[in-house]
């Protein structure tokens, strides 16, 4: 059926002109830019940018990579537990010093993330109704009687951009993903890289397997789709862990898919194209684990350190549970963690009442995905970050406890916002079913009942402070006072001067005190590490011990060559004593 100039303008086509299409992409990007803008200034002002420590850690690390004892060992300042592609997305800003100290160089690649991330929803949800068009004509039905009975209800177009409009808006203006992609956390930088991943699998199971994308380019839409679909996933995979479970997914599901394409294919040629494209899909998110274990084996000479290494989650989960106490909520019961993730999930989208009932409109969403399955399918895929916290709780000592449930405590609780995704389009896809079968008239009330549900919750949500900014000043309180102190008496130290510290605990009083690390003989610095804990007073003007870390022993062990030039003491942290060589008394102090 032809498509009016007026349908047009009045409704939005995402299967018109590409053009038509890009330019509503660059409107929503611009949108969606200006937000996260507007977001980080008023954090910013709030000095809220370095609340998580994991942040911290995050911009230091990049930070280290352009700022260490020896430019040698640059490349593998990345570090062992935590995936290397937000810390090289950071290393074009941390190198300028106001950045690094306010954190916004960390808080940059995390709002492009979200721009892409509200991007690629507008192109999900927008794309389910070309999806339902290839339904129909796959079915026997004809195209456009087929396209009538469900496009008019009174006139009203299938297609318009209504749903994805308002996906994009719930996406958007959740509080809990503002301020975190204001922030150094990757959370936002994998949700992008996981809805693109979706986006290209869909534009791939319903792409025109005949027409070339390009004068001399042998690969079609479909390879192309699936070639996009395999660089999202891998860089989902260089930015969290779920990004492995992820890709194995989703690789099985396209492996399946394309070997019975590859059956019914006639054309040699064609076959040889599909098969090198899986290949390449394949080969990109398989090498990136095998790579992961390789540089974890140079840099620590354990493959298997991010699991089971003095950083990684189990070990973390060792050194704070205290003797007898009993273990987490979830622990070896997956069904356990995943109401535990999925309440965290449902916190994340506003306070207990509000959220049970966007909980209760994604649950009617999925309900209705599934009933037309061939329509949405690939929506369905959005519950894949529930299964993966549920296992990594259950079995992966990744405990995550909510403020309304026992132990009535903040830990991990942002591991919810990686449902978001489902939480903005499920409610969409039950509105869409619903106006499908209501007169034009009526539709609007559904959009605005949507509207009424998301605006209630979110409200509330700001009301009570996200629940992610509640978790970051509620960990932070300790650190942050312990880390004050320690960098007002470092911001006097002589220009130069070398610290010997532990920085696993609290770097971000050397990165507040704007202290150079290529200053500061740390555990990444090796062997200088090694032979400055056999002789401190010989290798380093300061000794910054902490209570219970290698350089507190190293201290105790050579206290006849060290004086103690001060004391900190914040409850809820580890005492901090700061020393100076005998020899080396006369060292002169800034003003």
């Amino acid at each position: 059926m032809a498509v009016t100039a007026k349908q047009r303008s009045l409704h939005g086509r995402l299967d018109t002109d590409g053009s038509d299409r890009r330019q509503l992409e660059s409107l929503v990007a611009l949108a969606l830019g200006l937000i996260s803008i507007a977001a980080l200034f008023w954090y910013y002002s709030h000095n809220e940018l370095l609340l998580y420590g994991d942040a911290v850690a995050h911009i230091n690390i990049a930070r280290r990579v352009i700022d260490n004892r020896s430019w040698l060992s640059s490349f593998f300042q990345l570090g062992t537990v935590w995936l290397p592609l937000q810390h090289v997305a950071m290393l074009p800003f941390v190198w300028v010093n106001r950045l690094w100290q306010t954190g916004v160089a960390g808080s940059i690649p995390s709002m492009m993330a979200y721009v892409l991330g509200g991007m690629g929803i507008f192109r999900l949800v927008g794309g389910l109704t070309p999806t339902l068009r290839q339904d129909q004509a796959q079915n026997g039905a004809p195209t456009s009687s087929a396209l009538r009975r469900q496009q008019t209800k009174d006139g009203a177009p299938a297609s318009s951009l209504l749903p994805a409009f308002i996906a994009t808006a719930i996406y958007a203006f959740n509080p809990n993903l503002l301020y975190m992609q204001a922030t150094a956390m990757n959370e936002p930088i994998y949700m992008a890289f996981f809805i693109w991943a979706l986006v290209y699998l869909q534009e791939m199971l319903h792409a025109d397997a005949k027409t070339s994308t390009e004068e001399g380019d042998p690969r079609t839409a479909r390879e192309r789709a699936l070639e996009h679909c395999g660089i999202c996933l891998a860089g989902g995979a260089w930015t969290r862990y779920d990004g492995w479970f992820t890709g194995a997914v989703l690789g099985v599901i396209v492996f399946v898919v394309v070997a019975r394409w590859w059956r019914r294919e006639t054309d040699a040629a064609r076959r040889r194209v599909l098969a090198r494209s899986l290949i390449e899909f394949l080969l990109l998110n398989a090498l990136i684990p095998v790579f992961w274990l390789a540089y974890n084996h140079r840099v620590s000479g354990r493959a298997m350190d991010w699991t089971n290494g003095p950083y990684s989650a189990k070990a973390i989960a060792e050194r704070t549970t205290k003797p007898g106490a009993p273990p987490y909520p979830g622990k070896d019961h997956p069904f356990t963690a995943a109401l535990y993730s999925l309440k965290a999930a449902q916190l994340n989208m506003g306070n207990v009442p509000r959220g049970r009932t966007m909980l209760a409109l994604v649950l009617l969403g999925t309900a209705a995905a599934i009933w037309r399955f061939r329509r949405y399918m690939v929506s369905l895929l959005l519950w894949l970050p529930l299964i993966f916290y549920a296992l990594s709780v259950a079995y992966g000592s990744v405990p995550i406890f909510v403020p309304v449930w026992w132990p009535f405590s903040y830990y991990n609780v942002r591991y919810g916002l990686e449902l978001l995704p489902a939480f903005t389009v499920f409610p969409a896809v039950l509105a869409t079913l619903v106006a499908e079968r209501l007169p034009r008239r009526r539709q609007l009330a559904a959009w605005a009942l949507l509207l009424a549900c998301v605006s209630w919750s979110y409200l509330t949500a700001w009301e009570d402070v996200p629940i992610t900014l509640r978790e970051a000043r509620a960990n932070s309180r300790t650190r942050l006072a312990m880390e004050d102190a320690l960098a007002q008496f470092l911001s006097h130290i002589p220009q130069g001067a070398t610290i010997l510290m532990y920085e696993g605990s609290h770097v971000g009083a050397l990165q507040r005190a704007g202290i150079p690390l290529k200053d500061v003989i740390s555990e990444v610095s090796h062997p200088d590490w090694e032979w400055a804990l056999l002789a401190p007073a010989r290798k380093a003007d300061y000794i910054v011990a902490f209570k219970g870390d290698p350089v507190w022993t190293s201290a105790n062990q050579h206290q006849g060559e060290l004086q103690e030039a001060l004391t900190i003491t914040v409850p809820g942290q580890e005492q901090c004593k700061i020393y100076q060589p005998i020899s080396r008394l006369a060292l002169p102090r800034k003003p």
